[in-house]
């Protein structure tokens, strides 16, 4: 992991993380040779939705698929590397959030299921805060787990920000209303990306059917001149 900076104003927190996991993982190939065509409820691409569990394609247009600590190890042989994809994935993530931390004096006490989002031509996700009326957290966690796409590029209009990640770049920053952004359309190929959020909110979380504690996982205790250094 090499820790790149800080992505627009320093004091804004928006830090960018880059080769976090090696060239070679194959991420991409690994979760279609699953996740296609599969027979299984629980193990197959959802088309993603948003709010209170509604499917909005004007505003959100791509695919997703959940996996949190407690579904590990995945027992099924048939589905067991998106076992590993997963501990692979996430032990990168929780490197960056813990160094994160650091920087700000955070104790994170909830980790999201890692939401690994699939964005085909044209697909896109438009302008929201992670942090709203249906649900709750502090941090947000987004890797990039493939290259060779165009378009997509990560968005952030209160902080004229407008940035293309490259496989291996994890972007981690606060996840309220100020820190709103989209996935802009992709216009050739297609983007995968893994998300994950940290903090906890009662709403959501009275079922531990959401993450885990972080106590009981392992591993955490765009344009020229945007990325500047941490001292």
């Amino acid at each position: 992991m090499e820790v790149a900076g800080y992505l627009g104003h320093a004091n804004a927190g928006i830090v960018l993380y880059k080769n976090v996991w090696p060239s070679d993982s194959n991420f991409v190939e690994r979760l279609e040779a699953v996740l296609t065509d599969s027979a299984s409820d629980r193990y197959k691409w959802n088309q993603a939705m948003v709010g209170d569990q509604v499917i909005m394609k004007d505003y959100r247009d791509c695919f997703d698929f959940k996996l949190r600590q407690s579904d590990i190890p995945i027992t099924d042989e048939n589905y067991s590397d998106l076992g590993a994809i997963y501990t692979e994935v996430i032990s990168g993530v929780r490197e960056c959030v813990k160094h994160y931390s650091g920087l700000y004096n955070l104790s994170l006490e909830y980790e999201e299921a890692t939401n690994f989002v699939k964005y085909g031509e044209g697909q896109h996700f438009s302008v929201h805060p992670d942090s709203g009326f249906s649900y709750s957290c502090a941090v947000s966690a987004i890797g990039y787990i493939n290259g060779g796409y165009e378009g997509g590029d990560y968005y952030m209009p209160y902080q004229g920000l407008k940035f293309f990640p490259e496989m291996g770049d994890v972007i981690i920053h606060p996840s309220d209303f100020i820190y709103a952004h989209a996935s802009m359309p992709v216009t050739k190929g297609t983007k995968y990306s893994a998300v994950t959020m940290y903090d906890y909110n009662d709403r959501n979380h009275q079922t531990g059917s959401y993450g885990s504690n972080v106590s009981t996982t392992s591993g955490l205790a765009a344009a020229s001149g945007q990325v500047s250094s941490i001292s």
